[in-house]
C-alpha cells in the first residue's frame, strides 16, 4: 500500500509531467538495451551571484538551468538523473535549499545526489569580498547532516544496482580539504568493492582523480581538486579493475577544454577512466549521459543551448 509521503511524491511528480505538456509515455528500461543516467555537474543554485553580478545574466543562466530540467523531462528513456555535488549556490543556507526543493520537484525521474565541497565546508556568512568564508569542524557536521535529511538519505554514501551494473555514491566530507574522503567511508568502500570484484563498478564522486585532466589552471590536479586521499585511493582502485568509470565535478572544466572528454587524458590506470562534468552555472549547458549497455557503457553529450549531441565527445567503454 502507498504511504503518505509516496502518495504525496507521485502527485509532485504527476503535476509536473502535466506542466510541461500532458502525461508522457516513457520507454520503461526492460523495453531497451540500456539504461540511460544523466549526470548534472554542480549546479550552484539558484545561481552564483557573485560570478555573475549582472541580473541579466543571472535570468539568464536560471533559464538555462530550468531548460536542462525540461529537456530531461522530455526525453523518453531517461531512468535517472545523478548530481555530482555543490547542489547548493556557495553556502548551504536555507534559501538556497528553498530553490533546490523547488527546481528538482520539477524533475519527473528518479534522482540520486551526493554533496560537494559547497553543500558543507562554508559558514553561513560570506566574508567581506563575498566569497565563501571556511567553517569549523562542527559546522560541517552539521551541514553534511542537514544535507543527508533533506535528501532523505539513509547515509551520504550508498550503492545503487542497475543491471548488471554496480553504481557508488560517495561523499566529500573531510575538511578542509574541498574533495576529500573519510576514514570510516574508506573503510566502506574498500569492503564493498571487495564484495563486488565480478561486477562492473562506477563511482561518483565530486572530485576527479588525480591527472585525469591537463594542468591547464593552477588549481587542477593540485590537493584541492582531486578526489583525496590520492595516496589511498590509488592503490585501492588499482587493486580493484572491475571499476570502470569515476564520474565527477568540481573542476567546471567546459566541453572547449582540450581535456574534457580525451580518452587518453581521462584514463587513470589500465582499467578506470574519469568521466568530467561541466557546471551548470553557465548561459549555455552540457550534460552527460551514461547508457549502461549489457556489453559496454556508452558516454554522449548534449548541448542544452542548442538542443543538439555533440558526436566528437562521444565515448565507449566496452564490459569486460
Amino acid at each position: 500500500m502507498m504511504n503518505r509521503r509516496d502518495f504525496i511524491r507521485s502527485m509532485v511528480i504527476g503535476i509536473g509531467a502535466f506542466c510541461l505538456g500532458g502525461w508522457q509515455k516513457l520507454v520503461r528500461a526492460e523495453d531497451r538495451e540500456y539504461y540511460r543516467l544523466v549526470v548534472l555537474g554542480d549546479p550552484h543554485l539558484p545561481v552564483r551571484v557573485l560570478q555573475h553580478p549582472k541580473q541579466g545574466d543571472q535570468q539568464a543562466i536560471l533559464a538555462a538551468k530550468n531548460g536542462v530540467i525540461q529537456d530531461i523531462n522530455a526525453w523518453d528513456d531517461v531512468d535517472a538523473v545523478t548530481v555530482v555535488g555543490d547542489i547548493v549556490e556557495q553556502r548551504a543556507v536555507p534559501k538556497e535549499y528553498a530553490y533546490i526543493r523547488q527546481f528538482f520537484g520539477r524533475l519527473t525521474r528518479k534522482l540520486w545526489v551526493i554533496n560537494g565541497n559547497h553543500d558543507f565546508l562554508y559558514k553561513d556568512e560570506p566574508k567581506a569580498n563575498g566569497k565563501p568564508d571556511l567553517a569549523d569542524a562542527a559546522s560541517w557536521k552539521r551541514k553534511l547532516e542537514y544535507f543527508r535529511t533533506f535528501w532523505q538519505l539513509p547515509k551520504r554514501w550508498y550503492t545503487k544496482e542497475v543491471g548488471k551494473y554496480h553504481l557508488i555514491f560517495l561523499s566529500a566530507e573531510d575538511g578542509p580539504l574541498p574533495t576529500a574522503i573519510g576514514a570510516e567511508q574508506l573503510e566502506w568502500l574498500t569492503a564493498d568493492l571487495e564484495d563486488h570484484k565480478q561486477t562492473p563498478t562506477l563511482i561518483f564522486f565530486h572530485g576527479p582523480l588525480y591527472k585525469t585532466l591537463l594542468d591547464y589552471s593552477d588549481s587542477v590536479n593540485t590537493k584541492r581538486s582531486i578526489a583525496m586521499p590520492e595516496e589511498r585511493l590509488h592503490p585501492l582502485l588499482d587493486a580493484n579493475p572491475q571499476v570502470m568509470l569515476w564520474v565527477s565535478g568540481h573542476t567546471h572544466t567546459p566541453c572547449t577544454n582540450a581535456s574534457y572528454a580525451a580518452v587518453g587524458i581521462n584514463q587513470y590506470n589500465a582499467h578506470t577512466y574519469d568521466i568530467h562534468n561541466d557546471c551548470m552555472d553557465r548561459k549555455q549547458i552540457t550534460t552527460n549521459s551514461l547508457y549502461l549497455y549489457p556489453d559496454r557503457i556508452e558516454v554522449k553529450t548534449f548541448n542544452h543551448k542548442t538542443g543538439q549531441w555533440i558526436p566528437e565527445f562521444d565515448r565507449k567503454f566496452p564490459v569486460q
